[in-house]
């Protein structure tokens, strides 16, 4: 299975300081966010990597070069403007891609059993399988309603009255055929256009409940948050 991180959004860099660091290289316990998230991949079998990177790619590539140091193989799609998750996924070439691929936002902090996402992901005949969480307060997470078997029914706005409503996190697991449903034209986003669209095409999605974290770090505030957890427990 393929795994492509997204990192050259609207928020590629985070500004620390007097300076703008890209997600990827922002330290989080002493390591870029970027060398985490390949422990967590490699702890799951997987060593094949596209990053998609905007601004200041070049800061990332001249530390992870091609990955082999750290035991992956990393290959860079540089975004020259600034393009939606769905359609720079769909332009790495829906052939290029095996059956399923792993897709995640560079600023997201996972450590859940994705192995166990697949293996769910591949009992069902769904075009994509969504990582869900409990909702948290003031959470602005886009919210997923599930029915039977897992299976997603509705996208609601949030806040959401529903009490069966979860939180989605930018992990997916999306099937080739997915990429047929978005647009050609114009930027768009796997939660806000593609998924809904594919619901009322008919088509089924499922949701996977996260035991473990899956933490949102696109803000300094949450990325403080975790840097504190790192430095409580070194120095235990």
């Amino acid at each position: 299975m393929s795994v492509i991180i997204l990192a050259g959004g609207h928020g590629e860099c985070m500004r620390l300081g007097d300076d703008y660091v890209p997600k990827l290289m922002i330290s989080v316990g002493g390591k870029p966010l970027l060398e985490h998230h390949i422990e967590w991949l490699k702890s799951a079998g997987y060593d094949s990597i596209v990053l998609s990177v905007g601004v200041k790619a070049d800061v990332v590539r001249s530390h992870f070069s091609d990955g082999s140091q750290w035991g992956v193989k990393l290959r860079y799609l540089v975004q020259q403007t600034r393009v939606g998750n769905a359609d720079t996924v769909k332009a790495l070439g829906a052939a290029s891609l095996p059956d399923d691929t792993l897709v995640f936002l560079g600023d997201v902090w996972a450590r859940f059993d994705v192995v166990k996402m697949l293996e769910f992901h591949r009992s069902h005949q769904g075009l994509a399988t969504l990582a869900l969480r409990k909702p948290e307060k003031d959470d602005d997470a886009q919210t997923v309603v599930m029915g039977p078997s897992r299976r997603v029914v509705s996208f609601p706005e949030y806040p959401s009255d529903d009490p069966e409503a979860m939180a989605a996190v930018p992990v997916w697991i999306i099937r080739r055929q997915l990429l047929h449903h978005v647009p050609d034209e114009g930027p768009s986003s796997f939660l806000k256009d593609v998924f809904p669209a594919v619901l009322r095409a008919g088509h089924e999605l499922y949701g996977f409940p996260v035991e473990g974290e899956a933490l949102d770090l696109g803000t300094p505030e949450r990325l403080e948050r975790l840097s504190r957890r790192f430095a409580k427990s070194l120095a235990v």
